[in-house]
């Protein structure tokens, strides 16, 4: 295992409410931020030699902390930091994969592991790693420090399998009563998502999801089959949650007709898609109030508010850069990229392109937008849209929101931005608890871009970001401090890019 030390990595961090005059209207209480670089990819060479990582073109960031230690994971690396930007440790992924007993080839096609996502769960003090393998591994920890060993196990190929082994990417997350996975399987098939794919979830005792570390793979997996295409478990920092309160999966509809419709689509009322799961000991049942919701979009879910469309712009779904004739790819941002729950209700956000007509109360856009949803799922059978805001701006497009929210039920929004006028940059919507219903403040720009981003793969498009979606993480510990990571350019060297890590703390309403 490849152990790094360094010195101080020079601090980005602002005091951001000094700028409040230059922030617009209602970002009063502007966020603290610490932000500092993270990994960046390899460049040209590597990105087009034979044997090149699957998706050398992109970062596939992701993040969690355990409030002392900051982890960000890549295709590439797991780096280590203190809180203050330090790296502590850098380890190849691939390296600590095998070093868990793990392959990271994929056992379809050529290629080593991809789309990574990383949590601490405070509840048993492990960290869980799940990415796309040679039959989509899971690991974990041995301990709370992430410098430490990790164990490992094919979760999917217990207890008689079928293994899930490619692309849609493995989503995780977790609450005090489990720990929750789920991942892409061909041939299967949910009426609410796209035929012919599905997801298949797993339900882990926490107990057995430790043992893992020590090699011990979990005697009780708790499988579903059918479950929606791109269903994303939330993550629940509830300390008192009750052992017999649900954990919720979501995710967004999509239109059954067209090939690749969950990407694909023009005006699409889409509605928000929910399941649950409901532990008895270490078993537990799916949807145990009753079927699989299917959820009107407006307030109130009366009716259908919001149309999805296909990401701007064009049959490669790619966004200008400023400096450059080469475009992003920004299909990706068509999905939930993370889910979070705080008491009964559900927060997540979602990419769309922009509608041009026949718009209804979304209105017009003529860039990529996110929209943003807080389910009310007090009756955990019958959610319900507590509030809804579309964010986007007809200067830049918006991509790849990921939400937080802090113990007091502040949040944020960090995402990437592009236009012909700038490249990409990392923006922070924020939230404060008893702000005005369906609003958000901002944005700040955490990093504005200096560089257009090149890599051009065989497809002739450039990549970027993470598809498979990317978590906000709360600091266990002060329960105020988000942490996210995103994407962003700064080098005019082709497949170098760069990501950026930001700590946040969502300033409270004045008295």
């Amino acid at each position: 295992m490849c152990i790094r030390q360094t010195g101080k990595q020079l601090m980005l961090g602002v005091l951001l409410i000094a700028l409040h005059a230059l922030l617009p209207d209602g970002a009063a209480g502007a966020p603290v931020v610490n932000s500092f670089e993270g990994d960046r990819g390899p460049g040209l060479e590597v990105c087009n030699s034979n044997g090149a990582p699957i998706h050398c073109d992109r970062a596939e960031m992701d993040i969690a902390t355990n409030g002392k230690q900051v982890v960000q994971i890549t295709w590439q690396n797991v780096n280590v930091y203190d809180t203050s930007g330090n790296l502590l440790k850098s380890t190849p992924l691939s390296e600590l994969i095998r070093s868990a007993g793990l392959d990271p080839n994929l056992s379809k096609g050529n290629g080593r592991q991809f789309e990574p996502h990383i949590v601490y769960n405070e509840f048993i003090e492990r960290w869980i790693i799940t990415v796309t393998c040679k039959n989509d591994c899971t690991l974990v920890s041995a301990a709370s420090d992430a410098t430490g060993a990790w164990g490992g196990t094919y979760l999917s190929c217990l207890h008689g399998g079928s293994c899930l082994d490619r692309n849609p990417a493995v989503k995780l997350g977790y609450d005090k009563n489990g720990v929750y996975i789920c991942g892409g399987h061909i041939g299967d098939d949910n009426p609410a998502t796209v035929p012919g794919v599905s997801y298949d979830c797993f339900a882990l005792p926490p107990e057995e999801v430790k043992a893992i570390a020590q090699g011990t793979p979990p005697a009780h997996v708790n499988r579903s089959h059918n479950m929606p295409l791109d269903i994303v478990p939330a993550v629940d920092h509830n300390q008192s949650k009750a052992a017999s309160a649900p954990a919720f999966f979501a995710n967004k509809s999509c239109d059954r007709a067209a090939q690749y419709a969950c990407q694909r689509s023009t005006n699409f009322s889409f509605h928000w898609i929910v399941n649950t799961f409901t532990w008895s000991g270490v078993t537990g049942t799916y949807n145990s109030g009753g079927a699989q919701q299917v959820i009107k979009t407006d307030i109130g879910s009366k009716e259908n508010k919001w149309l999805y469309n296909s990401p701007c712009c064009g049959p490669t779904m790619s966004v200008p850069q400023s400096g450059s004739e080469i475009t992003l790819r920004a299909a990706a941002s068509h999905r939930l990229m993370n889910v979070v729950q705080h008491g009964s209700h559900l927060h997540g956000v979602l990419g769309s392109g922009p509608c041009t007509e026949s718009c209804g109360s979304q209105g017009a856009d003529a860039n990529n937008i996110l929209v943003w949803v807080d389910l009310d799922c007090s009756d955990s059978a019958a959610c319900v849209v507590n509030q809804t805001a579309k964010i986007s701006s007809p200067d830049y497009h918006v991509e790849f929101g990921t939400v937080g929210v802090d113990d007091a039920g502040n949040m944020g929004i960090v995402g990437t931005s592009s236009s012909a006028r700038e490249n990409m940059s990392v923006l922070l919507w924020t939230r404060r608890q008893g702000d005005p219903a369906n609003t958000f403040s901002g944005p700040t720009t955490i990093v504005a871009g200096t560089q257009p981003y090149t890599c051009l793969n065989r497809k002739n498009m450039v990549p970027m970001g993470n598809s498979a979606g990317t978590l906000t993480a709360l600091d266990p510990v002060d329960r105020e401090t988000l942490w996210a990571t995103q994407q962003w350019a700064n080098d005019a060297a082709p497949c170098v890019w760069n990501t950026r890590i930001v700590g946040y703390k969502v300033a409270p309403a004045k008295r």
